[in-house]
């Protein structure tokens, strides 16, 4: 597949993981390079456990603010906030992570970043989201790893750790 000559909106998917840390730092570059305007998604899901018609309007809405809160703390935490020189749209969208990507980044010049977070126990890919968009994306499609010293077993355990002394 041919990729467009210059790409005018580059699409990441944003989460805190080692990988979507990494391609939203990939995305940026690329912006940079390109001179193409960043939508930085971060996808949500709602599903009330009780009965349906009750106010779920209102944690819709809560879910929305929460979603960008994450938003804004991941380009603090790996950018140190959102870039100045580079045209950033934040946008959260309510539905799985996959296809809110997919369906998102749906121009010709588009470019679609997400990030690949690799392998699990036993060899089998963990990446269900960057699986998706690879298959069903329209645009071409960049796949970002974790770097390198992220990937190590003993960094893992250590955050895992960390997580759970943080809870």
């Amino acid at each position: 597949m041919s990729r467009p000559a210059a790409a005018h909106r580059i699409v990441v998917g944003v989460d805190r993981s080692f990988a979507g840390m990494q391609a939203l730092r990939r995305a940026m570059q690329l912006a940079r390079r390109e001179g193409a305007q960043v939508d930085a998604v971060r996808a949500w899901v709602f599903a009330p456990t009780w009965r349906p018609g009750t106010l779920t309007w209102r944690w819709q809405d809560e879910c929305d603010r929460a979603a960008l809160v994450y938003l804004r703390g991941v380009f603090d935490a790996t950018m140190g906030g959102v870039p100045r020189d580079i045209p950033v749209r934040l946008v959260t969208t309510q539905g799985y992570a996959g296809q809110v990507l997919v369906d998102h980044a749906d121009r010709e010049s588009d470019l679609l970043v997400v990030g690949s977070p690799g392998r699990g126990r036993f060899g089998r890919s963990r990446g269900h989201v960057t699986r998706y968009c690879v298959r069903r994306a329209v645009v071409p499609v960049v796949a970002v790893p974790a770097p390198a010293w992220a990937r190590a077993a003993t960094i893992r355990q250590f955050t895992r750790d960390l997580e759970q002394l943080s809870r």
